[in-house]
């Protein structure tokens, strides 16, 4: 049986509601193949997505959105600047 992901939309009711993207610096942790990147990196100003799945983050990468750098990484190897980021998500990243 094929495991369907948020079939409530209770993820994307959230990125909705919660915050506006529009020109922030994202930093998303988990991002895996990109399915919540892709609903809010057009409104943003830049997205680091990081995912330790080396096929996810390459389907990420193959949706070319220009302003997505999407590398294969756990969280313990990524180094950021203090301030780089607007926003840190997380979502299936635990």
């Amino acid at each position: 049986m094929a495991i369907s992901e948020d079939p409530e939309g209770h993820e994307i009711m959230a990125l909705a509601g919660a915050v506006s993207f529009a020109g922030r610096r994202v930093l998303e942790i988990g991002c895996g193949d990109g399915r919540l990147t892709a609903r809010y990196a057009p409104d943003a100003a830049n997205v680091i997505a990081i995912d330790s799945d080396a096929e996810a983050v390459a389907a990420l990468a193959a949706e070319q959105m220009p302003n997505v750098v999407a590398r294969v990484m756990a969280i313990e190897q990524f180094d950021a600047e203090p301030h780089s980021a607007d926003i840190v998500l997380f979502a299936w990243s635990l």
